[in-house]
């Protein structure tokens, strides 16, 4: 093994910054970490929430508020850690974005309040941060994560990662359903992980469980500042390390999302929930479904593919939608049609098309 490939192979924890001035040193060298370390877990952050869902707010609901949120409102960081199935850090990517603080852009003061107190720079950030549309970002960054034949994706609560990420891409718009949005997680991103969902299939963590808390119990120390894109994603990064290591069922994780199927008390800041007393389901973004032919017959309408290793029971929910449920908590919606993509991204946005296409009619 040569001298370079040991160094690159070596955990490396210190945060790379990246702004317009190294945006296309950092980007290269991006993609040849990825190359060794093919996992990916990240985090956003974002001028808080300024539409809110209570308790009581059914699923659709809680979407149509991500949706408004998302949509009326900029990035301000986005950090990428790279890993391997060793358990080995790649390198710890901060990217920092010059897009938000005209004094029109929506935000909540709270949250910028917060951010600020927790020592990002909005000021720097706005004066040399990148500009995502004019550098073309997101289709460039996917295009690398698509250079790798197999990349998977880990967040913490990321369904508002995923989302901004998604909106960005098509001007600004989500999908118009929960559904959709759960077919263009899988389109896009392949395997995702979301360690919320994981931790509740763990003994003794659980949901309610913040991500500092949670590598808190897992005794895992936090390197740079909370609340930092860059950190926080180099944290996710070894908290779903250390959960693949200790707990075998946090396996049944993969391709659940937390957050839209979860009831969940909206807070002032971007990083703090209230577990709800209200039982509901984790959205499932299941892939892969092709490479599994001898189970078409058992395929949910929408997609989804069940679990087959347990027992099954159907009920109906308040809409009067069927849901099969299993008894390792897992849930799979029954829709009568594949949802139909409502995205149409830009001609304009030309690396796209070398990874995006039209969803595969998995019923026929």
């Amino acid at each position: 093994m040569n001298e370079n490939h040991h160094q690159r192979s070596r955990p490396v924890l210190r945060t790379r910054n990246v702004w317009a001035e190294n945006i296309n040193e950092e980007m290269d060298s991006l993609k040849e970490y990825l190359k060794l370390y093919p996992k990916v877990a990240f985090d956003t952050e974002y001028p808080g929430i300024t539409y809110r869902t209570y308790l009581h707010s059914s699923d659709d609901d809680c979407y149509d508020t991500m949706k408004a949120n998302v949509e009326s409102s900029k990035l301000i960081q986005c950090g990428f850690t790279l890993f391997n199935e060793k358990g080995e850090i790649g390198g710890v990517w901060e990217f920092n974005f010059s897009n938000f603080g005209d004094p029109s852009d929506r935000r909540n003061q709270n949250s910028i309040d917060f951010l600020k107190k927790h020592g990002v720079d909005l000021d720097k950030i706005r004066n040399k941060g990148l500009d995502m549309f004019e550098y073309n970002f997101f289709p460039k960054l996917l295009n690398v994560f698509h250079s790798q034949k197999h990349v998977e994706f880990v967040t913490f609560q990321g369904t508002y990662d995923f989302a901004y990420v998604l909106s960005i891409l098509n001007h600004g718009k989500l999908p118009g359903t929960r559904g959709e949005f759960a077919s263009e997680v899988v389109r896009v991103f392949g395997d995702v992980y979301d360690l919320k969902v994981m931790a509740g299939f763990c003994d003794g963590l659980g949901e309610h469980l913040g991500l500092s808390k949670l590598a808190h119990l897992l005794n895992i120390p936090r390197v740079g500042r909370a609340h930092h894109a860059g950190s926080d994603s180099l944290m996710t990064a070894l908290v779903f390390i250390k959960l693949r290591q200790v707990f075998d069922d946090s396996k049944f994780a993969k391709g659940m999302l937390y957050g839209l199927g979860k009831r969940t008390m909206v807070a002032a800041t971007t990083t703090t929930t209230m577990p709800s007393l209200v039982a509901s389901m984790p959205m499932m973004c299941q892939q892969n479904l092709v490479s599994y032919p001898s189970t078409q017959d058992m395929l949910f309408h929408n997609g989804y593919i069940p679990s087959y290793d347990h027992n099954q029971v159907l009920f109906w929910s308040h809409l009067a939608v069927p849901w099969m449920s299993y008894d390792n908590g897992m849930y799979g919606n029954q829709l009568n049609h594949l949802p139909s993509s409502t995205f149409a991204y830009p001609y304009q946005t030309p690396y796209a098309s070398d990874y995006l296409g039209q969803l595969p009619d998995l019923l026929q």
